[in-house]
């Protein structure tokens, strides 16, 4: 009885590895043609190779501009809350991120931070 039922089981996981192999070798065959045409290759996980680095350094050589006096506020801003947030338990958190939403993050920072005070 038990071996009926690892039967289908079994054939399944067999075709499985078939349609894996058989898909394994065509990629493989796929890139021997192509490396014969003079195609590059694809490469897989690891160091990338230099051309790629070349452009990624000159990608991360560029400057951002600077954040108007404005967003620089909001980031601070968002900053203190979210390291007066770290100090609070759970349920406190919770109050604190209600006030957040509805009256916004400076009157939650007071909040947090008065009751990280009150501890």
């Amino acid at each position: 009885m038990a071996d009926s039922n690892l039967t289908p089981i079994i054939e399944d996981l067999v075709q499985q590895l078939v349609t894996a192999i058989e898909q394994t070798s065509v990629l493989r065959v796929q890139e021997a043609i192509a490396g014969a045409f003079g195609v590059p290759q694809k490469r897989g996980p690891g160091r990338p190779s230099a051309a790629s680095r070349a452009i990624a350094s000159v990608a991360v050589g560029r400057r951002m501009a600077a954040a108007s006096p404005k967003l620089a506020q909001a980031r601070r801003l968002q900053g203190q809350y979210l390291g007066a947030l770290r100090a609070l338990n759970e349920a406190t958190k919770a109050k604190v991120k209600k006030v957040a939403k509805e009256k916004g993050v400076a009157e939650a920072l007071k909040l947090a931070q008065s009751l990280r005070k009150a501890k």
